[in-house]
Protein backbone atom coordinates (compact mmCIF):
# COMPACT_ATOMS: atom_id res chain seq x y z
CA UNK A 1 0.00 0.00 0.00
CA UNK A 2 1.17 3.12 -0.53
CA UNK A 3 -0.49 6.82 0.11
CA UNK A 4 -2.06 9.29 -2.24
CA UNK A 5 1.55 11.29 -1.65
CA UNK A 6 3.52 8.31 -2.51
CA UNK A 7 1.54 7.94 -5.63
CA UNK A 8 1.79 11.66 -6.09
CA UNK A 9 5.68 11.99 -5.89
CA UNK A 10 6.53 8.84 -7.86
CA UNK A 11 4.02 10.38 -10.83
CA UNK A 12 5.94 13.55 -10.86
CA UNK A 13 9.13 11.49 -11.47
CA UNK A 14 7.59 9.94 -14.14
CA UNK A 15 6.52 12.24 -15.66
CA UNK A 16 9.71 14.26 -15.35
CA UNK A 17 11.52 11.45 -17.28
CA UNK A 18 8.56 11.04 -19.77
CA UNK A 19 9.37 14.40 -20.78
CA UNK A 20 12.76 14.16 -21.22
CA UNK A 21 12.47 10.87 -23.26
CA UNK A 22 9.37 12.72 -25.26
CA UNK A 23 7.02 9.68 -24.64
CA UNK A 24 4.05 12.08 -24.37
CA UNK A 25 2.97 11.21 -20.04
CA UNK A 26 1.14 14.59 -18.42
CA UNK A 27 0.72 15.01 -14.77
CA UNK A 28 -2.47 16.36 -13.77
CA UNK A 29 -2.47 17.62 -10.83
CA UNK A 30 -5.68 18.73 -8.34
CA UNK A 31 -4.18 21.17 -6.12
CA UNK A 32 -7.70 21.26 -3.81
CA UNK A 33 -7.62 17.11 -3.81
CA UNK A 34 -4.50 15.18 -4.33
CA UNK A 35 -6.48 11.81 -4.48
CA UNK A 36 -8.05 13.55 -7.92
CA UNK A 37 -4.63 14.09 -9.47
CA UNK A 38 -3.29 11.40 -11.84
CA UNK A 39 -1.52 10.86 -15.20
CA UNK A 40 -2.52 10.58 -18.49
CA UNK A 41 -0.78 9.80 -21.82
CA UNK A 42 -2.86 10.29 -25.97
CA UNK A 43 -1.62 8.08 -28.32
CA UNK A 44 -2.12 6.26 -31.37
CA UNK A 45 -1.47 2.40 -31.77
CA UNK A 46 -1.25 0.22 -34.84
CA UNK A 47 -3.27 -2.94 -34.75
CA UNK A 48 -3.38 -5.50 -37.80
CA UNK A 49 -0.63 -7.63 -39.49
CA UNK A 50 0.53 -7.06 -43.06
CA UNK A 51 -2.14 -4.80 -45.37
CA UNK A 52 -4.89 -5.36 -42.83
CA UNK A 53 -3.31 -2.42 -40.67
CA UNK A 54 -5.60 0.13 -38.45
CA UNK A 55 -4.75 3.14 -36.64
CA UNK A 56 -6.49 3.39 -33.20
CA UNK A 57 -6.07 6.08 -30.77
CA UNK A 58 -5.64 5.01 -26.73
CA UNK A 59 -5.63 7.02 -23.81
CA UNK A 60 -3.98 5.92 -21.04
CA UNK A 61 -4.96 6.90 -17.02
CA UNK A 62 -2.94 5.89 -14.05
CA UNK A 63 -4.61 7.49 -11.09
CA UNK A 64 -4.86 6.57 -7.32
CA UNK A 65 -7.10 3.71 -6.01
CA UNK A 66 -8.19 5.40 -2.50
CA UNK A 67 -9.80 2.35 -1.67
CA UNK A 68 -7.00 0.04 -2.33
CA UNK A 69 -3.94 2.76 -1.33
CA UNK A 70 -2.32 1.35 -5.06
CA UNK A 71 -1.67 2.66 -8.27
CA UNK A 72 -4.56 2.11 -10.75
CA UNK A 73 -5.00 2.07 -14.34
CA UNK A 74 -7.29 2.32 -16.63
CA UNK A 75 -7.53 2.83 -20.68
CA UNK A 76 -10.40 3.76 -23.75
CA UNK A 77 -9.38 2.86 -27.31
CA UNK A 78 -11.42 4.02 -30.12
CA UNK A 79 -11.15 2.49 -33.77
CA UNK A 80 -10.52 5.01 -36.95
CA UNK A 81 -14.10 5.92 -36.48
CA UNK A 82 -14.33 7.21 -33.21
CA UNK A 83 -16.17 3.94 -32.03
CA UNK A 84 -15.13 2.65 -28.38
CA UNK A 85 -13.64 -0.71 -28.71
CA UNK A 86 -15.58 -3.43 -26.97
CA UNK A 87 -14.23 -4.70 -23.69
CA UNK A 88 -13.85 -8.17 -26.13
CA UNK A 89 -12.39 -5.90 -29.08
CA UNK A 90 -9.55 -5.13 -26.02
CA UNK A 91 -8.71 -8.61 -25.51
CA UNK A 92 -8.00 -9.73 -28.48
CA UNK A 93 -5.57 -6.59 -28.99
CA UNK A 94 -3.83 -8.14 -25.38
CA UNK A 95 -0.06 -9.13 -26.07
CA UNK A 96 -0.43 -12.30 -24.09
CA UNK A 97 -3.01 -14.56 -25.00
CA UNK A 98 -5.84 -15.18 -22.34
CA UNK A 99 -9.26 -16.75 -22.42
CA UNK A 100 -12.29 -14.26 -21.77
CA UNK A 101 -12.78 -15.38 -18.67
CA UNK A 102 -9.52 -14.50 -17.37
CA UNK A 103 -9.14 -11.69 -18.79
CA UNK A 104 -12.18 -10.41 -17.53
CA UNK A 105 -11.57 -10.65 -14.13
CA UNK A 106 -8.30 -8.48 -14.73
CA UNK A 107 -9.98 -5.73 -16.73
CA UNK A 108 -13.67 -4.80 -16.84
CA UNK A 109 -15.48 -1.47 -18.15
CA UNK A 110 -16.98 0.52 -15.72
CA UNK A 111 -17.50 4.17 -14.58
CA UNK A 112 -14.09 5.86 -13.88
CA UNK A 113 -14.10 7.22 -10.26
CA UNK A 114 -12.54 10.64 -11.34
CA UNK A 115 -14.24 11.34 -14.62
CA UNK A 116 -17.80 9.58 -14.34
CA UNK A 117 -18.00 8.09 -17.59
CA UNK A 118 -17.03 4.67 -19.01
CA UNK A 119 -13.64 3.25 -19.20
CA UNK A 120 -11.12 -0.12 -19.36
CA UNK A 121 -10.26 -0.53 -15.50
CA UNK A 122 -7.70 -2.86 -14.27
CA UNK A 123 -8.98 -4.46 -10.83
CA UNK A 124 -6.47 -3.29 -8.28
CA UNK A 125 -7.19 -6.03 -6.22
CA UNK A 126 -3.73 -8.22 -6.73
CA UNK A 127 -1.80 -4.97 -7.70
CA UNK A 128 -1.25 -4.13 -3.00
CA UNK A 129 -0.12 -7.35 -3.03
CA UNK A 130 2.53 -7.18 -5.97
CA UNK A 131 3.45 -3.75 -4.75
CA UNK A 132 3.95 -4.30 -1.40
CA UNK A 133 6.45 -7.50 -2.17
CA UNK A 134 8.51 -5.02 -4.67
CA UNK A 135 8.10 -1.59 -2.75
CA UNK A 136 11.70 -1.89 -1.25
CA UNK A 137 12.76 -3.04 -4.38
CA UNK A 138 12.04 -0.33 -6.40
CA UNK A 139 13.10 3.19 -7.67
CA UNK A 140 9.24 4.61 -8.80
CA UNK A 141 6.69 2.20 -7.91
CA UNK A 142 4.86 3.52 -11.38
CA UNK A 143 7.27 2.40 -13.68
CA UNK A 144 7.07 -1.02 -11.62
CA UNK A 145 3.20 -1.24 -12.04
CA UNK A 146 3.35 0.03 -15.13
CA UNK A 147 5.44 -3.00 -16.01
CA UNK A 148 3.34 -5.37 -14.68
CA UNK A 149 0.25 -4.47 -16.25
CA UNK A 150 1.52 -3.76 -20.19
CA UNK A 151 1.80 -7.09 -21.27
CA UNK A 152 -1.95 -7.19 -21.03
CA UNK A 153 -2.37 -4.13 -23.41
CA UNK A 154 -1.05 -2.13 -26.19
CA UNK A 155 1.41 0.36 -24.03
CA UNK A 156 4.91 0.36 -24.56
CA UNK A 157 6.91 1.22 -21.70
CA UNK A 158 10.71 2.69 -22.77
CA UNK A 159 13.72 1.21 -21.11
CA UNK A 160 14.63 4.50 -20.32
CA UNK A 161 12.44 4.55 -17.53
CA UNK A 162 14.37 1.83 -15.58
CA UNK A 163 17.41 3.88 -16.01
CA UNK A 164 19.07 5.23 -13.25
CA UNK A 165 20.84 8.16 -14.87
CA UNK A 166 17.41 9.60 -16.12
Amino acid sequence: MITAEEFLTAAKKFVLISNKICDGWKLIENEWDINQSYISKETFIECGVGDDVSLLKAEYIIFYNLSYGVPSFSFNIWNSSGMLLSLEDVRQLSFISTNPKEFYSIITQQEHPLFQRPYFIMHPCHTEELLTSLQDKTANVIVTFLGLVTPLIQLKLPLEYGLKQL
